[in-house]
């Protein structure tokens, strides 16, 4: 609006001690962000300078992503890949291309054998806990069991039963005592060899 810029020679000061040095290099890291100076590179295209990276396309030396896009971090060039409706893309490059029906069914039959292992373990160890508790290997061998069921036997004197476990009421209203002195404890007693009935689970 009507403003002019006004230029005086004599307001210019020339300093001869300071040289600028034009290195195309160093313009480029000092116009980038801070912390990509060592990513970045010059490019003269004619009389263009460009300040490019190893992301830039159709230049010496760029990233090439396949099915990925490259993008620069501080850390350097990384290639983030891209997923479609039936592939998934991995790898440093993204050349790696699974599809997606291989990589669900994969992750499926991993799981169904990681449960089929568990319920093995788990089935392995009960069958140990059972037989453990009813082998009798604790308090004895077995074959001091099987050699204590041998000379057992129902005919011997002195065997007795619970009349309780058979009738409750006959034995609620009874008092007796055991007459422990007219037991002779030099009487060897046998009885019938047990037999061990396999319930169902």
């Amino acid at each position: 609006d009507n403003q002019t810029l006004c230029f005086k020679p004599d307001s210019v000061k020339l300093n001869n001690s300071i040289e600028t040095a034009l290195d195309p290099k160093a313009i480029c890291q000092r116009t980038v962000a801070e912390g990509y100076e060592e990513f970045y590179f010059p490019y003269v295209e004619g009389n263009l300078l460009r300040c490019v990276t190893n992301c830039t396309p159709n230049v010496e030396g760029a990233i090439d992503c396949n099915q990925g896009q490259c993008f620069l971090e501080k850390s350097g060039p990384v290639c983030r890949c891209f997923s479609t409706d039936t592939y998934w893309f991995s790898g440093p490059r993204c050349e790696v291309a699974v599809q997606w029906r291989a990589l669900v069914g994969g992750l499926a039959g991993a799981g169904a054998l990681l449960l089929l292992l568990l319920l093995g373990a788990l089935s392995f160890w009960v069958m140990r806990s059972w037989k453990k508790d009813s082998g009798g290997s604790e308090g004895g061998s077995k074959a001091e069991d099987r050699q204590w069921f041998e000379v057992w036997d129902d005919d011997t004197v002195g065997t007795f039963c619970n009349t309780g476990f058979v009738d409750d009421k006959t034995v609620k209203d009874a008092n007796f005592q055991v007459a422990l002195h007219t037991v002779d404890p030099g009487v060897q007693v046998h009885i019938q060899r047990p037999e061990v009935a396999m319930s169902s689970l």
